[in-house]
């Protein structure tokens, strides 16, 4: 889904445009700009909204260098911020945006910024929203059976689109952009990967080049996300204003280079989730050599032993209102900068090491459980650096993970919000773990460099997001139908897509089975159906190790079924029978693949979001009336 807004026509609050005051729970409207006549607006370039919504999770990206969907608490019907489950109301952020800091050729340290610390978000030429669109959003999809399908697309969504820090106006207005002093002159290539998978459905990656278009070379350049992650359930809670945002619990998983958020304090009716903000790692031009190094924390040694700074990731907080000195929001460039470079609390300024370890566990003792007071109103920053020098025309590579996660049963309901410990995170760190294999694509060890056995499709090159897939979703058709209790019973019918999926690591056409799914009555008031939903058959091939080896006859049919004005052929067919009349089910179906037992390769299952249907069955009043419904991808929507 895609939306172009006209910057110069009247919106309000609730709009896709600036936000007023969202944090302050206020409504206001856009003033208007100066008209544009239909032939200029032609050539401009509009900012433009996006939502990735392929998977369980729900980003709103944009071609203006930042991420999230501020308004989301006043308008919860509208596109979302950063949700997941998606269409839960269970939202994760507010806004998120790209830095680039560095110390440019004339010695100005300086900041550029695609959000920072506000009430109400991104407005055109407000201070701090630094980049201007260049191009439109352009979606791909490597699902063949997408619109927006392209042989080229990496995932099953992909997003791109540019901007850049060197605009004198907002592109179509009369706006002077902020801060035009402080450009550092560069160009950024924004794109935005999801997946379907039920290992991937939880995450979304944003990967940025930055390319140096100025004059002169860059020095000790740091590259974060800055964000401001707020967990509540926007369905759910009546709180507003600053009571909305300051419950939250923060943290930082430094195996992972992930800054986290939850929700610490809130008491609204919810499940109890993670939404994080992950850097993923990076690829950087060496000006000694020419080549092209991977930069991460995990290549400290390499990069210390020619003579360079190791990398590292400094996750920083500080307060939206109030604070002070480290603690308070940063004014200016230099204060930026330093955030991104200098750690807090800084060893640099403790004699002894004990003294520093005790101020950093106090510090993220404080972070974690603020938001049970309602002090947690933290607004955080997750940079990546230093990177020694960038020169003009070089591509400096960066890329982040939105990842979510909820916490395990045993950490739901009102007593386990405030849960906080390596077990109540530990499905964050899976689902942040498969993030970083996706991205890592053929680069098994995690060096950024191409080693003998690695080249899965021999090309020569470390290809990143080839991962191990599922077969393809099937395709699925529902047909009411009378059964001999004279009800209408919902029928599946299905075809052979899955079967023909050949997994791009293995190269293997590996299909197994397929699998059922349904929910039961009532299964919808949680708001999260799809994972009510549970297994009532499983059919896969015989004579192997994986599944129940119980063939296909039960399901299979003599010949291929065509519907009129459809040209699948159905080879599959499942009859529902026994469901209450009136109520709501939901139904999806899977199919899996073996898997390899004697590698380690475990068995791999399509998405359960992409052909679930939610069905009413019902008695019909007569022959040409029967009271039935079918609603395709429907546990979105809560009856």
């Amino acid at each position: 889904m895609r939306k172009s807004i006209p910057i110069g026509f009247l919106k309000t609050a609730n709009d896709a445009m600036p936000a007023v005051a969202y944090r302050l729970g206020l409504s206001a409207l856009v003033i208007l700009i100066p008209f544009l006549s239909p032939d200029a607006l032609a050539q401009v370039t509009l900012y433009e909204e996006a939502v990735i919504d392929v998977g369980n999770v729900g980003v709103t990206v944009t071609n203006a260098g930042f991420v999230g969907k501020a308004g989301v608490r006043n308008n919860p019907t509208g596109p979302p911020s950063f949700e997941y489950p998606l269409d839960s109301g269970i939202e994760h952020l507010f806004e998120a945006g790209l830095w680039v800091g560095a110390i440019r050729s004339d010695g100005l340290i300086t900041v550029r910024t695609g959000a920072q610390t506000s009430a109400a978000g991104y407005a055109a030429g407000r201070s701090g929203y630094e980049f201007a669109q260049t191009s439109r959003i352009v979606e791909q999809s490597s699902l063949p059976q997408r619109d927006a399908f392209s042989p080229r697309a990496v995932s099953h969504q992909d997003y791109a689109s540019s901007f850049v820090d060197t605009t004198t106006f907002v592109p179509g207005t009369s706006i002077l952009m902020p801060d035009k002093a402080g450009e550092l002159g560069m160009t950024v290539s924004s794109k935005s990967y999801a997946w379907n998978f039920p290992f991937t459905e939880y995450f979304a990656i944003l990967n940025y080049d930055i390319v140096n278009i100025s004059e002169g070379a860059w020095d000790s350049v740091y590259v974060g996300m800055y964000h401001d992650l707020v967990v509540r359930n926007i369905n759910t809670t009546s709180d507003a204003g600053s009571a909305y945002f300051n419950k939250g619990g923060l943290g930082f998983i430094d195996s992972l280079n992930a800054s986290y958020a939850f929700n610490a304090g809130g008491t609204e009716e919810t499940s109890n989730t993670y939404g994080a903000v992950v850097f993923l790692g990076a690829e950087w031009k060496d000006t000694r050599d020419g080549r092209t190094r991977f930069f991460h924390p995990n290549q400290k040694d390499q990069y210390e032993a020619d003579g360079y700074t190791a990398p590292f990731v400094n996750p920083r907080w500080w307060s939206f209102s109030g604070g002070t000195e480290e603690l308070s929001r940063p004014q200016d460039d230099l204060s930026k900068y330093q955030r991104m470079s200098t750690p807090f609390p800084d060893p640099n300024n403790f004699l002894v090491d004990a003294d520093y370890v005790a101020a950093q566990e106090a510090w993220i003792e404080r972070i974690r459980t603020d938001g049970q007071v309602s002090l947690g109103n933290w607004i955080g920053l997750t940079p990546v650096g230093p990177f020694p020098r960038v020169e003009p025309g070089d591509t400096l590579q960066v890329t982040f993970a939105l990842v979510t996660a909820l916490k395990p049963d045993e950490f739901q309901g009102q007593a386990g919000k405030p849960i906080d410990t390596p077990e109540s995170i530990s499905t964050l760190a899976n689902n942040i773990f498969w993030a970083r294999r996706t991205y890592s694509g053929e680069d098994n060890n995690f060096n950024g460099v191409l080693d003998t056995g690695e080249d899965t499709n021999a090309n020569g090159v470390l290809d990143r997001y080839v991962i191990p897939e599922p077969p393809r979703s099937p395709v699925v058709r529902v047909e009411f139908e009378r059964g001999e209790d004279d009800r209408t019973n919902p029928v599946l019918y299905w075809d052979k897509t899955s079967e023909r999926s050949v997994d791009p690591v293995t190269g293997l056409r590996d299909f197994e089975g397929y699998r059922l799914y349904r929910s039961n009555p009532g299964d919808d008031r949680g708001g999260n159906v799809l994972d009510q939903a549970t297994l009532i058959g499983q059919y896969d091939e015989p004579g192997n190790r994986t599944g129940f080896n119980n063939g296909f006859d039960e399901i299979a049919l003599a010949e291929p079924i065509v519907f009129a004005g459809d040209t699948t052929q159905y080879w599959y067919r499942f009859e529902a029978d026994g469901l209450l009349a009136g109520w709501q089910y939901l139904f999806t179906l899977t199919a899996f693949d073996e898997g390899d037992v004697d590698s380690g390769l475990p068995s791999f299952e399509s998405s359960r979001v992409a052909n679930a249907t939610r069905v009413f069955p019902g008695t019909p009043a007569a022959e040409e009336e029967r009271q039935v419904g079918v609603y395709p991808n429907p546990y979105r929507i809560n009856a």
